[in-house]
């Protein structure tokens, strides 16, 4: 079987994205808390960063996308995720408040290439 890719740059890039990600989550980490007064040790923040993981989704275009089914809707179990937007799209947030889309409603958000969004995820939630 011919492989698609040379699996050890792809380790290798993957554990300095990793490194470089670990870095700009622990400052938002870090002014989050801080805007609620909260002052924590470095071990302390370690534990509530917790399992740091990379995962690469990639989606080509399909020619019915009506067919695709991708991660599906859900919530980010972790403390936060950064996600890097192609113009693909296909990111969806569960509205709380009820508005134009409705309470509960999920509303798609138009992708924007390039760009770093930032998700709260389930262990931050206050």
């Amino acid at each position: 079987m011919k492989r698609l890719f040379n699996t050890g740059l792809v380790s290798a890039i993957a554990l300095e994205y990793l490194k470089f990600s670990s870095k700009i989550v622990r400052d938002i980490m870090e002014i989050l808390i801080g805007k609620l007064g909260v002052k924590l040790d470095d071990s302390k923040m370690e534990g509530l960063q917790g399992i740091k993981k990379v995962n690469f989704n990639y989606y080509p275009a399909c020619p019915n996308p009506e067919l695709t089914v991708g991660v599906g809707r859900h919530s980010d179990m972790g403390t936060i995720t950064v996600l890097l937007q192609d113009d693909i799209g296909g990111l969806y947030v569960k509205m709380e408040e009820e508005n134009d889309a409705g309470k509960g409603e999920w509303l798609e958000i138009p992708p924007t290439p390039g760009a770093l969004v930032v998700n709260v995820g389930d262990a931050l939630e206050v």
